[in-house]
């Protein structure tokens, strides 16, 4: 959890205080997505308002914060490539703590994949999983 925390931070401090923004796109967003940990599956839900920063040479920054069901609040930062068609995003969700790829078709569509941190997991195969869809307006 405290190395999740430290990698957004520092994500936040060198994109914003080395981004020179081309343009950005205020969005909200809306998602549905399922969380799944070996025998146990449980939908969730959110409601964000986040920020895409384009600079001129493919790479972005995307962030955005919110409510959700079960968690009650949400956010997540991340830096990709792409511009206003298609981007992915790799990034950080510090609340619940997990590490995403995202993917991002129009400004509109994405698709993301978290892998949540907890303790006592053997390795990779062991973490909870999120999948998720989202539609952004």
């Amino acid at each position: 959890m405290k190395i999740i925390i430290r990698i957004s931070i520092a994500i936040f401090l060198l994109t914003t205080l080395n981004t020179k923004a081309q343009h950005s796109t205020k969005y909200k967003e809306f998602n549905l997505g399922v969380f799944t940990d070996h025998d146990l599956i449980f939908p969730g839900a959110s409601f964000l308002w986040g920020k895409t920063i384009y600079n001129s040479k493919a790479f972005l920054i995307d962030y955005e914060y919110g409510f959700a069901f079960p968690t009650g609040v949400t956010g997540k930062i991340g830096c990709g490539v792409g511009n206003e068609n298609n981007s992915l995003i790799v990034g950080v969700r510090p609340w619940p703590a997990s590490l995403y790829l995202q993917y991002t078709l129009k400004e509109k569509h994405l698709l993301s994949i978290e892998l949540m941190s907890i303790k006592g997991a053997s390795d990779i195969y062991d973490l909870p999983l999120i999948i998720n869809y989202g539609y952004r307006w």
